[in-house]
């Protein structure tokens, strides 16, 4: 089956607390694992940016299902396409914040210290983003 990978951001309508990241996160990796969907999140100021990837039926269903979430807004794709491999083999959902103690304990954090992710998505950079977080998780 030929991999295939979303990269996306969107805008949260509600800012989230700790403990609700942390249970979008334990929920996104339960069903990931589930489907065979790898990936990363990206959590700042209400704004995510993610990466997923997998079987492309797989991964645009799921898409698909965030764009039609009530709790997302400004859905917009950064970049689609087939793959040959994955990029985050050994994680359903790797994930960064900023430096928040309660989400530490997720196994898969790292730290984001930026202006916000829209800032960072400019010039077509939000994979290589993900890509350079990758090394931060390992």
């Amino acid at each position: 089956m030929p991999l295939h990978e979303i990269v996306y951001m969107s805008l949260a309508c509600d800012a989230m607390s700790s403990e609700d990241l942390g249970a979008l996160l334990d929920k996104s990796r339960a069903r990931n694992q589930a489907a065979g969907i790898t990936g990363m999140m990206i959590y700042h100021e209400r704004e995510f940016m993610q990466l997923l990837e997998g079987e492309q039926s797989v991964i645009e269903a799921l898409y698909e299902r965030i764009e039609a979430d009530p709790r997302h807004q400004q859905v917009y794709r950064l970049w689609e396409g087939s793959i040959a491999t994955r990029n985050f083999d050994d994680w359903t959902m790797a994930f960064v914040a900023l430096d928040d103690e309660a989400l530490k304990q997720h196994t898969g954090f790292a730290s984001l210290k930026d202006e916000g992710l829209v800032a960072l998505s400019r010039d077509n950079r939000g994979k290589k983003i993900l890509l350079g977080l990758r090394e931060e998780l390992t």
